[in-house]
């Protein structure tokens, strides 16, 4: 029994390497599954789960540095040299323009950050349910 349960433990040990968080479930043979048929089963239902969504975390990873905030400025500078140009001082109206840009180009940046993150987390949970479901459907209890 103990050297039952070491194996368990170590293959889910391997298995949680390998795929990441997104699998931070505990499987118990519930039909007395030998050591072996259960880890030939959490990899056959890992490769299946990784067909279905696309594995942990599938969608693209946050993005990096975009130029939003350079871009932003340039815009803001661009519409502030125009609007100071008629109030008689574009140094002034560019500067408050290049700042206001800047700003809205890092609100973008960050909203685009958020979204990627939580539909990274949406893929692992897809792929997290998605492995229990097979290990379930083959006499596994997952908790």
């Amino acid at each position: 029994m103990t050297k039952r349960f070491v194996f368990v433990a170590a293959t889910l040990a391997m298995v949680e390497l390998w795929c990441g968080s997104a699998l931070a479930q505990a499987v118990y043979p519930a039909k007395g599954q030998s050591p072996q048929q259960q880890q030939q089963d959490m990899a056959e239902c890992n490769g299946w789960a990784m067909q279905q969504t696309g594995g942990p975390g599938a969608a693209p990873p946050p993005p990096g540095p975009t130029g939003q905030g350079v871009r932003g400025a340039a815009r803001g500078a661009a519409v502030g040299a125009a609007a100071g140009a008629i109030g008689g001082d574009a140094g002034k109206g560019a500067a408050a323009g290049a700042t206001a840009g800047a700003m809205v180009g890092g609100v973008r940046r960050r909203q685009d950050r958020r979204a990627a993150e939580a539909a990274s987390a949406q893929s692992s949970a897809a792929y997290s349910n998605a492995t229990a479901a097979c290990l379930e459907g083959r006499g596994y209890t997952v908790k």
